[in-house]
């Protein structure tokens, strides 16, 4: 999988760009400021239909401008597809397929797929269980449609249920009539349930085939579920905490409240961990991102590397260049790379430069505010 060209018009400082990429590595460097990371967001919102960087889309508008448009062209296995996205400032987009509108960011999910490794992404493992929520629930979402299917058929009944305790206080709802909901969003839970733990589970056999190959001294892993409970426990725990949910106002226990836990030598990163660990820790999850997406889908995604050089120090640059290299020799695949950095000497010290792969460097000039 691999993105061959990107254009961008009144996207964040870029009035106008247009980029070709090769199938191989791709440098993209320049002062703070020039841009870098921009580049990354139009790809991603390519890929997923929104930046990774903010929720509030309309900031990624050029100051002064109406709208942003960005198009680009990905190349799969089987074909070739232009994907093209505008952004009104009152918020409604636009997305196209190959000249043809779609319903729903939905339909675009999982067609051209993409991991992102940048300092934003750090909260996965320094926040709090909802970003660990969030980063298994994407990643699921893009390989899997009866995943994302059942993602929002759980947070649709589950936003009914929440309204209808509300309206108990309102005296416009009984107990009885919030109690219906129960069986409809057991149904769904029990199934979002079940594919979750089995996808942690394939997930976990990535991350460890990852740290086998990068270093074997880093012991990192995932805590989550055992087992699914059965339909008649979580019923029961539903009536259970009804006081605690009639209190507070909404449903607190199910999917929507797992708690998944990244471990370092068996204790809890996020409450022990050093700046340190925090990095590496990310790095590997992402590296088990990738090469779950292939295991899933049969090829790997486009490889986003936001300022790689923050992350990490010289020697373990060196570590994830040799494992990259690695993981195209095994598969005799491509892993398409989209680097950003400050220095190019950095880039050329870590080994990135020697290579066999096909490389494109692109320079950016310094933008200005508008």
């Amino acid at each position: 999988m691999a993105i061959s060209n990107i254009f961008l018009f009144s996207f964040r400082n870029h009035q106008y760009k247009e980029i070709d990429f090769c199938k191989g590595l791709n440098v993209i460097w320049g002062e703070n400021g020039s841009g870098k990371t921009s580049i990354l967001e139009a790809i991603h919102t390519l890929s997923l239909g929104k930046s990774f960087r903010t929720h509030k889309q309309k900031n990624l508008i050029r100051n002064g401008d109406e709208c942003f448009v960005v198009k680009g062209t990905f190349l799969t296995k089987k074909k070739t597809s232009l994907i093209a996205t505008e952004l009104q400032k009152n918020g409604n987009q636009r997305i196209k397929i190959d000249g043809d509108f779609i319903l729903s960011r939905k339909d675009l999910i999982g067609k051209n797929n993409v991991v992102v490794l940048s300092p934003e992404e750090q909260n996965i493992t320094k926040g709090g269980p909802s970003e660990r929520r969030k980063f298994f629930d994407k990643l699921f979402s893009v390989i899997s449609v009866d995943y994302i299917d059942l993602l929002q058929t759980y947070n649709r009944i589950l936003k009914q249920r929440n309204a209808a305790i509300g309206l108990i206080k309102e005296k416009k709802y009984s107990l009885k009539e919030v109690f219906s909901w129960n069986e409809q969003l057991t149904k769904v839970a029990i199934k979002l349930w079940t594919l979750r733990l089995a996808f942690i589970n394939d997930f976990k056999l990535n991350l460890k085939s990852v740290l086998n190959k990068f270093d074997p001294t880093i012991l990192i892993t995932v805590s989550y579920l055992d087992e699914v409970p059965k339909e008649e426990e979580y019923l029961n725990q539903l009536i259970k905490v009804k006081r605690a949910d009639l209190r507070l106002g909404r449903t607190t226990i199910g999917p929507h409240r797992d708690t998944i836990q990244f471990n370092l030598k068996n204790r809890n990163i996020r409450n022990v961990g050093s700046q340190g660990e925090h990095k590496i820790c990310l790095v590997l999850l992402k590296l088990a991102e990738m090469c779950f997406m292939r295991d899933q889908v049969g090829q790997y995604p486009i490889l986003l590397l936001d300022d790689l050089f923050a992350k990490l120090d010289l020697e373990r640059s060196k570590k994830l260049v040799g494992f990259l290299h690695d993981l195209e020799t095994e598969s005799n695949e491509p892993v398409q790379t989209i680097v950003t950095t400050t220095d190019i000497i950095d880039i050329k010290n870590s080994g990135l430069l020697s290579t066999d792969k096909e490389i494109s460097t692109y320079q950016l000039e310094k933008l200005c505010n508008t």
